[in-house]
């Protein structure tokens, strides 16, 4: 049986791992060898993620922030997805090995986070970009940079129609202010959601921060805050993989937490701006358009400087464990 001091320090790292609103869609259990890794299913988004593709990619973000945490604690491990009944489960399975080499990404986990605000107009250095693209080496995905005003403004029309598309839904909008944390003692109380500080809102309350969502904030608005965040942006990376089902939605979070903690190791910010991946229609028209060649378009991030902002919060540690 795997010790209870190692199950709770390695899900500690685990749940430091991003996911879509903060819902934090996963459950932690244990077997006699193995760490396991389940979908709560409570905490889908059902209109910003129908297919429940993003919650996926958030338990592969969980299991590779597991596996360098067991790594760190000197045990190797070998992932295995097990699926039956429509049911998912990512199984760690953890050996011993005194001769196991000390991951250098451990360090970053808990300093890694989703930084919305507005990044530096510096760009990144070529060495830091090719540690980038050592990190999201992978069998399943396939990670494409594109740096610079001219590179970038290929992808500023997906972002802009996605954005917009969202923005006019009622039902997104419902769902996205439900998962607002308009203050940090509702952010604690929570541990999970969108917590105002982090995304550039005061803290106003539920009730006037709902109105102020309802009511002010608009698809005019938001295209305003993208366009001036695109202008800004160094980098932005668009992960793909050649299928679209659970296991490459799980490659996918792995890849992309291999680049969120070596960007995070090398200074530099992250964001998500996945709304084209989100929006059926823009993102059949990516794949179209932009000679992916079959490639899915999963996650759209984008990368620079900038000061760090506040931590989102989690939810206590034994609220995601469950006995098998």
């Amino acid at each position: 049986m795997i010790p209870d001091e190692l199950f709770l320090k390695i899900v500690r790292s685990a749940v430091k791992a991003p996911s879509g609103h903060n819902a934090q869609p996963w459950l932690f259990s244990r077997s006699e060898e193995a760490v396991c890794i389940m979908p709560d299913y409570q905490r889908a988004l059902p209109v910003a993620d129908p297919q429940q593709r993003e919650l996926f990619i958030s338990l592969g973000c969980a299991a590779e922030n597991a596996m360098i945490a067991a790594r760190f604690y000197g045990y190797s491990t070998q992932l295995h997805l097990d699926s039956w009944d429509n049911r998912f489960m990512i199984k760690l399975f953890l050996r011993k090995d005194d001769n196991q080499e000390q991951p250098e990404l451990f360090t970053y986990i808990k300093y890694r986070q989703t930084t919305r605000n507005l990044y530096d107009d510096i760009t990144i250095p070529y060495d830091d970009m090719i540690a980038l693209k050592r990190a999201v080496f992978t069998s399943g995905s396939e990670v494409k940079f594109y740096t610079g005003e001219q590179e970038i403004s290929v992808l500023a029309p997906y972002i802009l129609d996605a954005n917009s598309i969202q923005m006019s839904d009622p039902a997104y909008r419902r769902e996205l202010i439900h998962w607002m944390r308009f203050s940090q003692r509702e952010a604690l109380r929570k541990g999970d959601g969108l917590y105002a500080a982090c995304v550039g809102l005061p803290s106003l309350g539920r009730t006037a921060g709902s109105f102020l969502l309802r009511n002010w904030v608009t698809a005019g608005s938001e295209e305003r805050r993208l366009r001036k965040q695109l202008s800004k942006t160094a980098t932005m990376a668009l992960i793909t993989t050649v299928k679209d089902d659970p296991a490459h939605w799980i490659e996918t979070g792995i890849c992309f937490q291999r680049l969120a903690l070596t960007a995070t190791r090398l200074n530099l910010n992250h964001s998500f701006m996945n709304a084209p991946c989100q929006v059926p229609e823009t993102r059949f028209q990516m794949m179209n358009e932009m000679a992916l060649e079959g490639a899915l378009p999963q996650l759209l991030i984008r990368l620079g400087y900038s000061e760090k902002i506040a931590y989102p919060f989690r939810r206590r540690i034994h609220d995601v464990i469950v006995t098998m």
